[in-house]
């Protein structure tokens, strides 16, 4: 039986992406009935073990003419595939797509992870004044595009509310846990050690340096505190001064920051943690999701230091597996006690967190493509 042609892509996502590849692609990999290639960002540790294509652009930076040219580079290689389905990670390529398919007749996918023109709005990555303007365009490629979509995917339900150019027929695959195949490192088994976890995207909104200072404060009261930090930081200003506040400070280590980590890293990572940290900056708009990091540490039973959003409190309270932190005010002597005395993920299923509720249905979406 002939398998369909499946291209995932996205431009600034690696190719080993957690969603791209251990979500979407192994899934329909392993349906075998398609044939999965997938474009990103380059990446120093491509996978071996499966059938799956992989094929990696250039590196280039944000605001660089490089940025340009990996468009034609997805352009010969949607040539070269002739993919039946593409599935469109990024607002970047939806152009370049929409032109595939008015020629060659593929059917889209939009999977749709961020509000994109928002977070150019409010994040500081581009230059105060191009923000409207790469925000008014992102925006303006997504309705123009619309029409040659055939099905829009979007990882948060709070997006079904907040974007408009939204069809009926969007599909909710939320970003959750996949379990992969790779050796469990176990925790320090230092008497009284805390193994304190910041994983994922590093960046002072995302509450980078209230963790820092979180793991200085509780490190005076108990000297086996240690914070890792794994992630990928895109602002240099904050890659700058995150590497200055830690510097000299042996309890504080860093992998990442300006390299892309292997999710299987991360994982790692959160397998042998004692607790995750999720301080996020207080944000009207972002508090209504459920970020990753809430489904990778619940799915692995990792007991998690939580600012006071009642979204992700309420979500962490199923399974009894959240501190709640107002991080402007706090104990570090009463937050260690409670930390240490806990009793976590003495309820509920965590097994809600894993992919494996979702998997199901993205087959049925391609399938009815």
């Amino acid at each position: 039986m002939k398998k369909t042609k499946v291209v995932i892509v996205s431009l600034l996502k690696p190719i080993d992406d957690s969603r791209m590849y251990e979500k979407f692609g192994l899934t329909l990999e392993q349906a075998n009935e398609y044939e999965i290639n997938i474009i990103g960002f380059t990446s120093k540790n491509i996978p071996t073990q499966n059938k799956i294509e992989f094929h990696p652009l250039k590196p280039f930076k944000r605001l660089s003419l490089k940025r340009l040219v990996a468009r034609l580079q997805v352009w010969n290689i949607y040539i070269k595939v002739k993919p039946k389905v593409i599935i469109v990670n990024t607002h970047e390529i939806l152009i370049l797509t929409s032109l595939y398919r008015i020629i060659f007749g593929a059917k889209i996918v939009y999977d749709i992870r961020e509000n994109y023109a928002r977070n150019v709005r409010l994040q500081k990555i581009y230059p105060l004044l191009l923000r409207p303007i790469i925000s008014l365009l992102i925006r303006a490629k997504e309705w123009i595009t619309r029409p040659f979509i055939k099905v829009q995917i979007i990882a948060e339900r709070s997006y079904l509310n907040e974007l408009g150019f939204l069809r009926s027929n969007a599909v909710v695959l939320e970003n959750k846990y996949k379990e992969l195949d790779q050796p469990i490192i176990k925790s320090d088994n230092t008497p009284g050690r805390i193994q304190l976890l910041y994983s994922g995207t590093i960046a002072e909104s995302y509450g980078i340096f209230d963790a820092i200072e979180m793991a200085k404060r509780l490190h005076q009261y108990n000297p086996k505190i240690h914070l890792t930090i794994i992630g990928h930081c895109a602002k240099m200003d904050d890659l700058m001064r995150l590497k200055q506040e830690i510097k000299d400070i042996e309890y504080i280590s860093l992998r990442g920051g300006d390299y892309l980590v292997p999710h299987s890293e991360i994982v790692a990572a959160i397998k042998s943690s004692h607790f995750g940290l999720l301080l996020n900056q207080a944000n009207r708009v972002s508090d209504q999701k459920l970020p990753t990091r809430l489904f990778e540490y619940t799915a692995n039973q990792l007991p998690v230091l939580c600012i006071n959003n009642p979204n992700w409190i309420n979500f962490l309270s199923q399974f009894n597996a959240a501190i709640e932190i107002n991080i402007k005010h706090y104990q570090p002597e009463s937050l260690l006690v409670t930390m240490q005395n806990g009793i976590f993920y003495n309820q509920g299923d965590t097994g809600t967190s894993y992919w494996k509720s979702e998997a199901p249905k993205l087959l049925a979406l391609i399938e009815s493509l």
